[in-house]
């Protein structure tokens, strides 16, 4: 089997990287075509999203969007080939290639100079272990993340983990701020009084284990009954978790869904935000309103995945290990919980409040030229 798995990646990186050969020297990169490229979505969302706007706002470029949505399904993998050869076209033929998430076809290829890749991830700050710095991960036949030229990332403090987990020089990260944060920091941190209170849950993906989120989503919506207030319940499942089957029946109040850019749309609306491991925790701390976790397998997700920081310590949350304490919790100790950690994490991941985080990265990008080299 091993053998197998390793044929056919070295036979999917000669397409590929054949395929993108023949259409640089055919069709050539084109100065001014900028691809935003996706395949953890079916649109543009958040990092993506914002960067589009501001060139299309600001500057005479050819723009495209390629967006796929890989749920690891059986027809999204049938699929999936299709679009990565349709991918590296748009790398060959594009001044500057930005992604926001791993981009598997991207790894099979020897990359020219004239096409720069920009990387500017689709989460926030160093919590959970990704990338490189994974276990095993350099392992593969296919190394991932890399032919990166730049990688955007959010604060300072962020450059040495992003370094690792893409193996690039610290001078090619950007501490600019990320764009996606823009929306948020022009947000309202007050609720409206007399608002009807809402809840959100966003359990963290794991790889090749969807039935684990999905029991964690069940048994948040199973205790959630037990709420003495009339709460309204939103839960955000990650964008690469197949939800074809398995799915649970809810109730009026509970509202399940599998959209990106839905989750940050909501988040200013939101009263308490419950997770276990995602970097949302640290968008949301924005709006200096009570977070909490929900880590019944913490022992195991921390050998598995790993962090960059003693997590519990970095984020003094309150946590918990069952759906009863959780509920226990927000019924009795909620309304006078002692935010000071929720400011302390937006004063570490907020450097910025400005709402200029995308215009910094444009005016960077676009101070390159097409040999990728940036003009002093």
């Amino acid at each position: 089997m091993g053998n197998l798995k390793e044929i056919k990646l070295k036979t999917l990186k000669f397409i590929y990287n054949t395929s993108y050969q023949f259409c640089y020297y055919v069709c050539r990169p084109r100065p001014k075509r900028v691809t935003f490229a996706t395949m953890r979505n079916a649109k543009l969302v958040d990092n993506l999203k914002q960067l589009y706007d501001t060139f299309e706002e600001n500057g005479d470029y050819e723009l495209k969007a390629f967006c796929f949505h890989y749920d690891r399904s059986w027809k999204s993998r049938l699929l999936f080939f299709w679009y990565s050869l349709m991918s590296v076209y748009y790398v060959a033929t594009s001044h500057l290639f930005i992604i926001d998430d791993y981009f598997f076809p991207l790894y099979s290829l020897k990359k020219h100079r004239k096409n720069v890749v920009i990387q500017t991830w689709h989460a926030i700050g160093t919590l959970k272990k990704f990338g490189l710095s994974l276990p095993n991960a350099q392992k593969s036949v296919i190394k991932p993340h890399t032919n990166y030229d730049w990688v955007v990332v959010n604060t300072e403090a962020d450059r040495q983990a992003y370094a690792d987990a893409f193996d690039i020089e610290n001078s090619h990260i950007l501490p600019l701020g990320q764009p996606m944060l823009d929306t948020v920091s022009k947000s309202s941190i007050n609720l409206p009084p007399n608002h009807k209170k809402k809840l959100l849950y966003s359990p963290t993906y794991r790889s090749n284990d969807s039935k684990k989120v999905l029991t964690a989503v069940n048994d948040m919506i199973k205790a959630t009954a037990s709420l003495k207030e009339d709460w309204e319940i939103y839960i955000s499942i990650h964008p690469y978790v197949n939800m074809k089957s398995n799915l649970p029946k809810l109730p009026k109040n509970v509202h399940l869904f599998q959209d990106p850019a839905l989750v940050k749309k909501i988040m200013p609306k939101v009263d308490v935000f419950i997770t276990d491991y995602s970097s949302l925790l640290l968008n949301f701390s924005y709006f200096e309103r009570p977070i909490l976790l929900f880590t019944p397998d913490y022992q195991d997700y921390s050998q598995e995945q790993g962090f960059y920081v003693d997590y519990f310590n970095y984020l003094h949350a309150p946590s918990f290990k069952q759906t009863s304490s959780l509920m226990t919790f927000i019924n009795e100790d909620l309304s006078h919980v002692d935010l000071d950690y929720v400011r302390q994490l937006k004063q570490k991941n907020f450097p910025n409040q400005d709402g200029h985080n995308s215009d910094r990265v444009y005016n960077f990008l676009t101070s390159i030229n097409r040999y990728g080299e940036q003009r002093l």
